[in-house]
């Protein structure tokens, strides 16, 4: 043994894995019993509650028309199958996180054999597409739960999450939005150019990270804070404002609003949050929930403004 281990050994003793101390697994609670005690009632806090999220697909673009007959362009989002096949502790980032699987795959011979004995594991119908969300210890499902568009409630913000559109090999222009070259007066064949890469001899070489010609889309990206306004509870129907990445029939990740929570606002006030999801009937639900009426502050858009002249 060298110097530097000898050295090494009186100041830090070597430890085998059995002398080591594991790490503190908190104690999953489940909503549902599974017959070993009885079920627990969990209510949702915005200090330490993380719901989980859901799997939807992207249906396309449309329009709603609020009290004042304003036009608001949402994304309809159809959640379809989704179903929870269990839930497990990664010691990696000290949480749970709930594995979930969307729209049936009626073609058993696409799935390939371990994923086939995975969901046969867990008595759940094999899966196109297959996801973790990562949630506190008081959310954690057990296997078989169907998630359904009343897990979220209108009104609220989510974040959305897929992959956006691919583009092929796009130029400087589309890509980053360069301005080009001037399109007439002395400009040949240099209109849609980038133009300068860089210096000559200093410094001999294009910088890393250079915004250049290549392929365009076709990665994952997320929106943030978007608000639901309208489900639609007899289709499994979730009305998004705005744009959602992807095109249609991508899978899109729908979950809880994340910068919203950090000043309390996901959900709206006094809203009556399913937690950990929803376990009733939809069919004691209102076919169509629409987000609430804002009280402060809601004025009529087409109202003429103080001193304005008729």
């Amino acid at each position: 043994m060298s110097l530097f281990k000898r050295l090494l050994s009186t100041i830090v003793p070597h430890q085998t894995p059995t002398q080591r101390l594991p790490r503190k697994v908190p104690t999953p609670t489940y909503p549902i019993s599974d017959g070993s005690g009885p079920s627990t009632k969990s209510t949702f806090l915005y200090s330490n509650s993380k719901r989980t999220g859901l799997v939807a697909l992207k249906k396309g673009m449309t329009a709603i028309w609020d009290e004042w007959g304003q036009l608001t362009p949402v994304t309809v989002l159809k959640v379809s199958d989704c179903q929870v096949l269990g839930t497990r502790f990664h010691h990696g980032c000290g949480s749970y996180m709930v594995q979930v699987g969307a729209v049936t795959q009626k073609k058993l011979h696409r799935v390939k054999r371990p994923l086939l004995f995975h969901y046969r594991k867990f008595q759940v119908t094999p899966k196109k597409k297959l996801t973790e969300f990562r949630v506190s210890p008081d959310a954690c499902l057990p296997s078989g739960v169907r998630l359904q568009a009343a897990h979220f409630v209108a009104g609220q913000y989510v974040d959305c999450q897929a992959k956006s559109t691919g583009k092929g090999f796009q130029g400087g222009m589309k890509r980053h939005g360069f301005k080009g070259g001037p399109a007439s007066h002395g400009a040949s064949l240099n209109h849609r150019a980038i133009g300068s890469t860089g210096a000559c001899q200093d410094p001999g070489r294009v910088w890393p990270g250079k915004k250049m010609p290549g392929r365009m889309g076709g990665v994952t990206r997320t929106v943030q804070n978007l608000k639901i306004m309208k489900i639609d509870n007899v289709h499994n129907l979730i009305y998004v404002k705005g744009a959602v990445p992807g095109v249609d029939n991508a899978y899109v990740r729908v979950s809880d609003a994340i910068k919203k929570g950090w000043y309390k606002k996901t959900f709206p006030e006094n809203a009556v949050v399913p937690f950990p999801t929803f376990f009733g009937k939809t069919d004691a639900l209102p076919r169509e929930s629409l987000a609430p009426v804002g009280v402060k502050g809601t004025v009529d858009p087409f109202s003429r403004a103080r001193g304005e002249r008729a």
